[in-house]
């Protein structure tokens, strides 16, 4: 029987590396880089509700994703990665504390876990990942999320929200992959296509988010 979510690790060794500014240039061997930006609106309004939408997992569930989610234990700390310049060693442990968005819906916290699940060619495919930090700035809102046992692919994302001086409003997306299942590794070129797909539903659905 299958470890609980919350009781997984990571399937991947680098975790925290799309924080880092050079991640690109050389990511973990056998790691696929993806690196996306686009306009997806103009404004604090528009900033807050990406925001919003990024931390209560509404970006995943408007891109066709079923998303569960599985809170850090009760008074627990979690010690999530963090850089300082191009120092990786960095982390400090923090107490969980619940923020919520517009809409009353928790705001995610590092440490958290979520059982993601897409549909593909009639089959649940079952994803789960965890939070493994949020980088809240002036004007950008980062959140990245760690694959764990269990995921057919292996690697980590990293959203990140950024107002700029002229008020434009952007989403970065980074992100390492590399198949992990057998299965995944046979059908390469289809899940490098639907990953795509729901990269660009990303984009799409922080463009078309309700400003309030």
């Amino acid at each position: 029987m299958s470890k609980p979510i919350r009781d997984r690790a990571t399937n991947y060794g680098a975790v925290g590396a799309t924080s880092h500014f050079d991640f690109h240039r050389f990511p973990p061997k056998g790691f696929e880089v993806v690196q996306l930006r686009s306009r997806i609106g103009h404004g604090r309004p528009r900033y807050d509700a990406a925001v919003a939408a990024l931390r209560t997992w509404k970006i995943q569930r408007l891109a066709g994703i079923e998303v569960d989610v599985v809170g850090t234990e009760s008074g627990s700390t979690y010690r999530p990665v963090g850089f300082d310049g191009t120092d990786a060693t960095r982390a400090a442990s923090i107490e969980p504390q619940q923020d919520f968005g517009p809409d009353g819906e928790p705001f995610l916290q590092p440490g958290d876990s979520v059982d993601q699940r897409i549909r593909l060619v009639g089959l649940q495919i079952h994803a789960p990942m965890r939070v493994i930090a949020v980088e809240d700035e002036a004007n950008s809102h980062g959140v990245i999320l760690g694959t764990l046992d269990g995921h057919p692919e292996a690697g980590e994302e990293r959203f990140t929200i950024e107002i700029a001086e002229d008020e434009t409003v952007f989403l970065h997306f980074r992100a390492i992959v590399r198949n992990a299942k057998w299965w995944v590794k046979v059908g390469a070129p289809v899940a490098k296509a639907t990953r795509h797909r729901y990269h660009e539903r990303y984009m799409d659905v922080l463009r078309s988010i309700d400003v309030r």
